[in-house]
């Protein structure tokens, strides 16, 4: 499992190497907090470090959360459309129905009076998905050569994926938004997790004889994924 420290109310996720001879900082695109140290830095070492740095992580966040689109929040409304799987659905607003919302394959209907819907959504997303997500994985397994035993569904923050304990792969809910393709990437990517647990030119190496496009894909990843999120990551 990855470690992770929590300092000043941000996560870093701790990265340690035998080959690295100095402490580093990196924030990622969506705001992720990495710490790099050497293989033998103490935590309480790095956590001192990490402290001292506080106000350098908090300007470059500051940065990203300024450059980035700005995202509307949905308005629940008739018309507007959701996506699942990269289809965009429409979404209809009904006076009456047994459950807050439901889909009906073509289109969702949501209970008027039942707004703020997002945990109706987000609900929506984790029982209909899980179930895919888990066949998904275990289909792509085979050319990942590796394993889950499980797969859970759940809110991440800023994370689409997760490579958890005892070989269960996490994955954000929101994912379930994206174009299969892109999906696909994500979890292709924590399945070579459960043998390469750092972003290490191995890990790589692996991810692209399981995926031989995957940089093309993460590119669009970064790019694109945007365009198909009602709801976004939250950093």
């Amino acid at each position: 499992m990855i470690k992770t420290l929590q300092i000043g109310g941000l996560s870093f996720e701790v990265r340690r190497s035998d080959r690295r001879k100095t402490l580093g900082l990196t924030v990622g695109r969506a705001g992720e907090l990495v710490a790099h140290a050497p293989a033998m830095t103490s935590t309480e070492e790095l956590s001192r470090w990490i402290n001292n740095k506080l106000l350098w992580v908090h300007g470059k966040l500051a940065l990203k959360e300024e450059a980035a689109p700005k995202m509307l929040a949905p308005e629940y409304v008739s018309g507007e459309s959701f996506c699942y799987l990269g289809r965009r659905f429409r979404l209809k607003m009904v006076e009456r129905q047994k459950e807050p919302l439901l889909f009906d394959g073509t289109r969702f209907l949501l209970l008027r009076g039942a707004c703020p819907a997002g945990d109706h959504f987000r609900n929506w997303y984790i029982q209909t998905g899980t179930d895919w997500l888990r066949r998904r994985t275990e289909r792509l397994s085979q050319l990942a050569g590796s394993h889950a035993s499980g797969v859970d569904v759940r809110e991440l923050g800023y994370r689409w994926g997760s490579c958890g304990r005892k070989g269960i792969l996490y994955f954000n809910w929101k994912i379930l938004q994206l174009p299969v393709r892109l999906v696909d990437y994500v979890v292709l990517h924590e399945l070579v997790h459960l043998r390469e647990r750092n972003h290490g030119l191995a890990f790589w190496e692996a991810l692209e004889r399981a995926l031989p496009d995957c940089q093309e894909r993460k590119k669009v990843l970064a790019e694109k994924a945007k365009e198909y999120l009602v709801f976004g990551l939250s950093v």
